[in-house]
């Protein structure tokens, strides 16, 4: 199955292209923080839940919980460094950022606890759904969008303790380069480090940097390159999660990955044009790679995606 669902206030729902399903009612808690609760369907089993937390302004901490016969917990944005979460219940695995369904699992709903004392506002709230693997082709052969490329980062030319780690806030760099000049770098990465996990790959704190600059953004689970084509007709670059075996991503500077970020900014006669950050120097991000195999690495496990849409 696919599963989307969509919550924006007025001033986003005017600008983010994507589809919206409304506003949360939102629901102060004590004295300093607010709930808002997304219905879930029903979810079959070998299934990724993916929620998504983006807002302008004052951000305080916030966490999300997946509520059906049992509670779980993902890790709070930003986590402490000794948060030590539930890994699973019953019906479902927890991921850092997302839950994986063991079992069919029946209607339920999400909740996200925000720790600030104003009711959300600039905004956007997103919840999906999808299979963890999947078969696919990349049937979009007579499309082509292309943005224009943005600045060109390389992972390898940082510190050797942190170069083999820091894919995603090097992809959102360039991704959020085209639309915003005064990106820095260095600022993203320290920013996406999560002191619990050690990490720099949570995909909410790549989001939540994105918006000091302007941005507002979602971390989504998708099947397909419909939405991503919208984002890209908007001229703003995106950030895909990619995976695959020895040989299965003909040009990349990897020989294989089990989970790599790179920047996508279009599609052209058949191929991919992306900024890799896992190549050797900047002169060498820029990337082309065949269509159907990018969409292979990309969709067929998870299909994580960031979108962005610069709103100020």
């Amino acid at each position: 199955m696919i599963h989307k669902q969509r919550f924006a206030d007025r001033n986003i729902k005017e600008r983010f292209p994507l589809k919206l399903d409304g506003d949360i009612d939102w629901t102060k808690c004590g004295a300093s923080a607010w709930v808002g609760l997304i219905k879930t369907p029903k979810i079959p089993a070998d299934h990724i839940i993916v929620p998504s937390y983006s807002a302008l302004g004052n951000l305080g901490e916030y966490q999300f919980s997946l509520r059906t016969h049992s509670c779980l917990k993902l890790y709070p944005v930003p986590s402490p460094k000794d948060y030590r979460p539930q890994r699973e219940t019953n019906e479902v695995s927890g991921h850092i950022d997302c839950w994986h369904t063991k079992t069919d699992m029946d209607a339920g709903e999400v909740q996200i606890k925000i720790n600030q004392k104003t009711k959300p506002q600039d905004y956007l709230l997103t919840l999906s759904v999808r299979d963890l693997t999947k078969q696919t082709t990349a049937e979009i052969s007579k499309t082509n969008v292309k943005t224009n490329p943005p600045q060109k980062f390389s992972q390898k030319s940082k510190n050797k303790n942190i170069r083999d780690r820091i894919c995603s806030p090097t992809a959102t760099a360039m991704a959020l380069s085209l639309n915003n000049s005064s990106i820095d770098w260095g600022e993203i990465i320290d920013e996406c480090f999560d002191p619990a996990t050690n990490a720099f790959g949570s995909w909410p704190l790549a989001i939540k940097s994105a918006a000091k600059y302007g941005f507002i953004g979602s971390v989504e689970t998708t099947e397909n390159w419909k939405d991503a084509l919208k984002i890209l007709a908007t001229g703003q670059p995106l950030v895909c999660s990619i995976r695959f075996k020895e040989g299965g991503l003909k040009g990349s500077p990897l020989k294989q990955t089990q989970g790599h970020l790179v920047c996508v900014y279009g599609l052209e006669n058949n191929k991919v044009f992306t900024l890799d950050p896992a190549a050797e120097d900047s002169e060498n991000v820029e990337r082309q790679y065949d269509l159907k195999e990018f969409s292979r690495a990309w969709l067929e496990e998870r299909g994580a995606i960031y979108y962005f849409c610069y709103v100020k």
